[in-house]
């Protein structure tokens, strides 16, 4: 491995640890440097890009190319007819299109072992974040473990019953929103693997903790989102028909989870919590709480369709919807344009640029849905169709002006098209020895046995397929 390499891979790490920490250091370590540190991974992403750029690796395909085209587009849209503050153009440049290209990084340089050590730390790192959650959630909204960005008391949002909604290490209820699904979906495929026993220990614990940060969180849409990823894994396993012991294993699993849940008394009064927030949001929709969800859901979809008329053409500049934007114009924190990040991307860029924006996005999923179904129907590889699953949200609908659910992401499809360009797991040094040296011994047999070449009997093995000579490609086989 070169030595650049070794530090591009480095670098994607530094990612997803100052992606999941991003927000305790603007909480409670530095709080006084809490908004420079908002872009705190961007010198990690623009360090990677250089040492890529150094190795001649640079991804090159379309979606590069129309993210550059509708970065420099949105760049003198924005002094045509929008805002024309260079430092609000270059942040809302920097939130819609900086991070994209991070993703076939990603792809490239991690193997199906990195993306998976990934994912053991994702589902490893639930276990603290629940313990926080619960913290917070049995706390005053002027206790220590609830100060919000900056260092602040009271940075809690309300949830139900005095109780407030649990952002964990995160600065916000975002962060959980985005951090559980993809916890989810690596915690799902594990469970069906063959584990050793301290495994198992440590993946019923991870479920433990899963399951009640769900209505830990008092947030439908934490619930909501792992209920999607879940129902796809099980559609994964009646499709595939992977009815199998290991199967029956993750469902005992799953079942001695429940149970053990059921006698922990934080289980019943975090429950009792969430259904008083699910009342109260059903008396607030004429007692039709799934329609008050559904309803704010579709909205996000149809709102900017209904924007467009309306919107000047070259749009009102891109970056102004954001709340730092909000910051550097009027003072306040806020939302300039509007919450929903289809509507802010209409209004910011136009119905022209608008519809590339979201339409690029949508692309991208519709992309990792295509080979992450393709992935499941060839080899019978769940894990991107459930990360695939995870990404939705924060990839096509959640507002990127939000640093963790544009990190989310990213980091979410990177690690899908990851798992999607390499199915096997790379051999280890030892184990390309112990290859090599079985090779040896079988060319030795083979030079001792004069053998007829047209005889029946004989078992010299078949010219690989081309599907074989390409898993040995990846393997470093041939």
């Amino acid at each position: 491995m070169m030595p650049s390499t070794r530090f591009i891979k480095w670098g994607i790490w530094a990612y997803l640890i100052l992606l999941v920490f991003e927000g305790a250091l603007r909480k409670w370590v530095l709080p006084g440097a809490a908004d420079i540190l908002l872009i705190i991974r961007d010198p990690v992403v623009l360090g990677v890009y250089a040492l890529v750029l150094v190795e001649g690796r640079f991804p090159r395909n379309g979606f590069i190319s129309f993210t550059i085209a509708l970065a420099l587009a949105s760049g003198v849209f924005a002094f045509i007819g929008g805002h024309a503050n260079i430092l609000v153009t270059a942040y809302g440049i920097r939130t819609n299109y900086l991070h994209l290209p991070f993703i076939w990084v990603m792809a490239d340089y991690l193997d199906r072992r990195d993306a998976r050590r990934m994912g053991y730390a994702i589902v490893a790192l639930a276990i603290p974040m629940t313990i926080l959650m619960v913290m917070q959630n049995r706390s005053g909204a002027d206790a220590w473990v609830n100060r919000g960005v900056g260092g602040g008391e009271g940075g809690g949002i309300h949830g139900a019953m005095g109780r407030i909604r649990p952002p964990g290490f995160f600065s916000f209820i975002t962060g959980p929103m985005v951090f559980f699904p993809v916890a989810t979906a690596f915690l799902l495929s594990f469970v069906i693997e063959k584990n050793k026993l301290w495994t198992w220990l440590f993946l019923i614990t991870a479920g433990l903790c899963v399951a009640l940060a769900l209505p830990i969180s008092i947030s439908r849409g934490v619930m909501v989102i792992c209920a999607f990823v879940f129902a796809a894994f099980l559609a994964c396993i009646i499709l595939k028909g992977a009815f199998t012991a290991a199967f029956a294993r993750a469902l005992v699993g799953c079942l001695l989870v429940l149970v053990v849940l059921r006698f922990m008394p934080v289980t019943s009064e975090a429950w009792t919590v969430f259904m008083d927030r699910w009342d109260t949001a059903a008396a607030e929709s004429q007692g039709d709480a799934w329609g008050s969800l559904t309803s704010r859901i579709s909205a996000g979809f149809t709102a900017p369709f209904d924007l467009m008329l309306d919107v000047p053409f070259f749009g009102q500049g891109i970056g102004l919807g954001s709340n730092v934007a909000s910051k550097l114009i009027s003072g306040q924190m806020g939302f300039l344009l509007a919450e929903d990040e289809w509507s802010r991307a209409m209004m910011e860029l136009g119905p022209l640029l608008g519809l590339g924006f979201i339409g690029l996005r949508v692309a991208l999923w519709a992309y990792l849905l295509r080979l992450s179904w393709r992935a499941l129907r060839q080899r019978g590889d769940f894990l991107p169709m459930l990360v695939t699953t995870a990404s939705f949200p924060p990839l096509v609908l959640q507002q990127w002006s939000q640093a963790t659910q544009l990190g989310f992401a990213i980091f979410d499809a990177g690690l899908a098209l990851a798992l999607i360009n390499h199915p096997e797991l790379p051999e280890s040094d030892d184990d390309q020895e112990t290859s090599d040296e079985d090779s040896d011994d079988e060319d030795d047999e083979s030079a001792d046995n004069d053998s007829d070449p047209h005889d029946p009997d004989d078992d010299t093995p078949a010219e690989p397929t081309e599907d074989e000579k390409r898993r040995r490609r990846l393997r470093g086989l041939a």
